[in-house]
């Protein structure tokens, strides 16, 4: 038996050793594109059959890169292939034994402008549509929200008496509030396909220089023309009746923005061609990735922004620079060390306007204690109670301290924006790193961050708990109504020794009360609906029924964040509080309804009227309200309004817990 066995291991081992010598002769050869599904270009014209090759055969065949490509590298089995002499992108490479990989790689043409090269895609038809001037009575007006597609107001548009003015806010890179041309409603614009670094409540490299960009190119424009994703996407002459409003009205993120490609122009008379994708742009400019996909913007769309962020790496714009630490608008310094008080006392006027630190890059460190929080974000001042008697505080501000016949003059605080939740709390003795900004008139610091564990004293906002005291121990100003307007507090926790009474103030032109869950938009008149959220303003005076106008009264606003509330009843209307009545629509059987079933446009656009009471649809309620009455304890708070027209101060209520209500 042993020798049997071993008779066969040896035949085997003989059998073994001819495979492989029957293998290691075959001459067989094939081969393969590995690169056949590239986007950028493709493989052709091969000289042979990948049928009966042999190894040693020639084998010759061409590279086609796309529109707009270059060819970068060709390989065959990793080794570099010869290009052919005379036959542009022509190859040749002898074949091997066994599968043969070839393999084509391309780069971007780093010399075309991508963004200039990329039209708007809309009809003839629908152009001179757009560029007819508009009006609300003009039945050929387009409009954004269900036609996907218009131009907004400009100051070049105003001169052109296409419209009476013009409204634009340019919050970040990638966020424009803007005008409507049609009916000048305001919509907040998040533009498709890109995402800038954050300079807002978050500070990032390039995210002030992405903001900056987006406003040098619309600022000067001519014309600005809105267009939606569904507008953007499919061709407007296969689009039925029934399917139009569906595919390319507007759509709404969901902070309430309009999602949409923004176009613009600097030519008076322009063509079609003449306008550039600012969204693109910013991808080009190396301030965005696309971040899109085929499926969401279509193929047109989604290979230009890939073509225009190909080119920005090559052309190493921006974000994509081999340059360290070279955003010029971003802090790469240390923070600087900065008091309460040198902010305010180094400035000439109530508002942040004028401040020689109010860059909104350089880093600063501010130390205060925390007086309120409102959701991530908070309020701090230089002293949690102006009338404690802290020896330095005396030692540094003697008789102009607090005392019983003097109000505190060197009482400073600042807003804090962040979306990010913290541990802090009312009471903590705070230091703040971020930078100074403008918002309302007011002071705030922005670009914070914050980390729990081995924080960076350098950039995280810290707290010292041995300074920190008891939330009762944070005191507000006690002061009068005439005091508050007197000693114009920025930020400072306040409280009024007078009840007021909210009324509806009146500049001649209605009301300028607005706000609450129940309440219409005023900005669209055409298609009204009910606010996004319950921010609520309004004027209070310190005499019951009031009448006088806003310039002698006290603006107050109640945090959207906070809900106010009276024996059950919940503050959902600006009427809740001074009173007044108020139908509310809303489906029982979805929880959902629409203002457009209450009111209507007045004839001339200007405002909306409520329908005839007949006209309501079931599950329509009606509120009445009790006009209130309240005692206060809130943020003082200096207010400038966009347009820089009205100044004054305002009460503003952060903590349902400071106001104490009844009825007037």
């Amino acid at each position: 038996m042993q020798k049997r066995n071993g008779l066969l291991v040896l035949s085997f081992g003989l059998m073994l050793v001819s495979l492989a010598s029957c293998s290691s002769g075959s001459n067989e050869a094939t081969y393969v594109d590995t690169t056949s599904n590239s986007p950028y270009g493709k493989i052709t014209d091969f000289s042979l059959e990948n049928e009966g090759l042999k190894e040693g055969d020639v084998l010759t065949f061409k590279v086609n890169p796309n529109d707009d490509f270059l060819i970068d590298k060709v390989t065959v089995n990793g080794k570099n292939a010869i290009p052919l002499l005379g036959e542009p992108n022509t190859y040749q490479f002898t074949l091997e034994a066994g599968s043969n990989r070839i393999s084509a790689t391309y780069k971007i043409d780093p010399t075309i402008d991508f963004v200039k090269k990329f039209k708007l895609n809309v009809s003839d038809e629908t152009f001179a549509k757009l560029m007819q001037k508009s009006n609300p009575d003009n039945a050929n007006s387009f409009d954004f929200r269900t036609d996907g597609i218009e131009l907004v107001r400009t100051p070049y548009l105003v001169s052109k008496d296409w419209c009476d003015e013009y409204f634009m806010n340019y919050v970040d890179g990638d966020t424009t509030h803007v005008e409507t041309l049609k009916y000048g409603y305001t919509i907040k614009v998040r533009y498709l396909g890109i995402d800038t670094p954050e300079s807002s409540s978050d500070l990032e490299e390039w995210g002030k220089s992405a903001a900056i960009f987006n406003q040098s190119r619309l600022e000067n424009a001519k014309y600005i023309l809105l267009q939606s994703q569904g507008r953007a996407m499919y061709d407007e002459s296969e689009v039925s009746a029934d399917e139009y409003e569906s595919l390319f009205s507007s759509t709404v993120d969901g902070n309430g923005r309009n999602l949409a490609y923004v176009w613009y122009t600097n030519e008076e008379e322009p063509t079609k061609d003449d306008f550039r994708c600012l969204n693109l742009e910013m991808v080009y400019e190396g301030f965005s990735q696309g971040i899109g996909s085929v499926e969401e913007q279509g193929e047109n769309y989604y290979y230009a922004f890939d073509k225009a962020n190909l080119s920005a790496e090559a052309n190493k714009r921006h974000q994509y620079t081999d340059v360290p630490m070279s955003d010029p608008n971003y802090c790469y310094n240390k923070p600087t060390d900065l008091e309460l008080s040198q902010i305010y006392e180094t400035s000439s006027s109530p508002d942040a306007t004028d401040s020689i630190y109010n860059d909104e890059k350089t880093l600063y460190r501010i130390s205060g204690y925390v007086t309120r929080k409102v959701e991530g974000a908070f309020y701090f001042q230089n002293f949690p109670d102006y009338t404690y008697e802290d020896s330095a505080y005396w030692d540094e501000y003697g008789a102009s301290g607090y005392n019983e016949d003097k109000l505190p003059t060197k009482a400073y605080g600042m807003y804090v924006f962040t979306y990010s939740q913290t541990p802090i709390k009312t009471g903590d003795y705070v230091t703040v790193i971020g930078v100074l900004t403008n918002y309302g008139g007011a002071y705030q610091m922005s670009g914070i961050s914050y980390t729990e564990f081995d924080p960076d004293l350098d950039r995280d906002t810290t707290i010292d708990h041995d300074k920190s005291v008891s939330a009762s121990e944070i005191k507000p100003i006690e002061l009068t109504a005439n005091q508050f307007k007197q000693m114009q507090y920025n930020n400072v926790l306040v409280h009024l020794t007078e009840k007021v009474y909210p009324y509806n103030a009146d500049n001649g032109y209605g009301t300028l009360c607005e706000g609450g869950l129940y309440e219409v938009n005023k900005y669209n008149t055409t298609y009204p609906f009910y606010n996004d959220n319950n921010k609520i303003i309004c004027y209070v005076d310190t005499v019951a029924n009031s009448t006088a106008s806003p310039d002698n009264a006290y603006r107050m606003v109640v945090s959207q964040e906070i809900l106010l509330d009276y024996q059950g009843e919940y503050c959902y209307s600006y009427q809740w509080l001074t009173g007044g009545e108020n139908p509310y629509y809303s489906d029982p059987s979805t929880f959902s309804g629409g203002a457009q079933y209450l009111y209507e446009p007045t004839s001339n656009r200007e405002d909306l009227v409520l329908k005839d009471e007949s006209e309501w649809p079931e599950g329509t309620q009606v509120f009445e309200y009790d006009a209130k009455v309240l005692d206060l304890t809130c943020i003082s708070q200096h207010y400038l309004s966009t347009s820089e027209k009205t100044s004054n101060y305002t009460l503003t209520i952060v903590d349902k817990n400071d106001v104490i209500i009844n009825l007037a």
